[in-house]
């Protein structure tokens, strides 16, 4: 059963990799559905991201860090003192910040292993089945992985999740992505999608979003939402998972990693 469960988890991202070598051709939708409360939550999250900005300061590690890239996927990670953790993807030309209270791994590099010995992945088994899971994914397409550690943020056997995603190369834009999303047989019970919209992050850029959810576990609902960058380089997609019922403080974590994604100094 919670093999079963797991890879019903892991199938949304897999949903992806989907899009990534298909693009339906069907005739794309003229307008979006408005999402309920995305301004809110937005302007929520601003305000939050602006107060740790503040107290944090800048989003690059000291000048006494030296982070290292890894040779495998030209990327790299770096807990900061105030537990929040810089992750800087050099193939994609981007870096973001995850929130303090996440694991933030990379598929197969030296802290994924490290996690397990971690009490708090030894003391929930939702996290430790969430962490194994990532190994078997292809490390091209998923760039980074970061479980919320908190356990009262765990239900259903859902511990929730966030995803960095990258299409090298895919310039799609963003109704062609959107139909894609939309013409993509779900394999999920309870399966429904819930809306769309544009919107943009603090520093101005566009960015597509997507809400979905299905059913997970004996009666909880698993919510979805997908957050799409489109840059010189490809196309990044922020993947979050959480149970239905955590989802507005999860969210508010997740507007703060989407705000602070912004691209590489050249």
């Amino acid at each position: 059963m919670k093999k079963q469960k797991l890879t019903l988890t892991l199938m949304s991202g897999l949903s992806i990799l989907m899009m990534f070598t298909a693009c339906r051709q069907a005739k794309p939708s003229s307008a979006s559905t408005p999402i309920p409360g995305l301004a809110e939550t937005l302007a929520a999250a601003q305000t939050r991201a602006a107060q740790q900005t503040a107290l944090a300061g800048s989003a690059t590690p000291p000048a006494t860090s030296t982070p290292r890239i890894s040779p495998i996927t030209n990327t790299s990670l770096t807990v900061r003192e105030d537990q929040t953790t810089l992750f800087v993807d050099h193939k994609a030309g981007i870096q973001l910040v995850i929130p303090a209270d996440w694991l933030a791994v990379r598929v197969n590099e030296d802290e994924y292993y490290k996690a397990f010995s971690l009490d708090k992945v030894l003391n929930s088994q939702p996290i430790k089945d969430r962490l194994t899971g990532f190994q078997s994914l292809n490390a091209d397409f998923f760039r980074l992985g970061a479980i919320d550690t908190r356990p009262e943020h765990v239900a259903d056997e859902v511990a929730p999740d966030i995803t960095v995603i990258f299409a090298e190369g895919d310039h799609r834009d963003f109704t062609k992505w959107l139909q894609a999303e939309r013409s993509n047989k779900k394999p999920f019970k309870g399966y429904k999608f819930l809306g769309s919209a544009y919107q943009a992050t603090t520093d101005g850029t566009r960015v597509l979003v997507i809400e979905e959810s299905w059913n997970v576990g004996p009666s909880g609902t698993l919510y979805y939402r997908g957050v799409f960058f489109s840059l010189p380089s490809g196309t990044v997609v922020l993947d979050l998972q959480v149970n239905k019922e955590f989802k507005d403080a999860v969210l508010l974590d997740f507007e703060q990693v989407m705000n602070s994604l912004t691209p590489l100094t050249p």
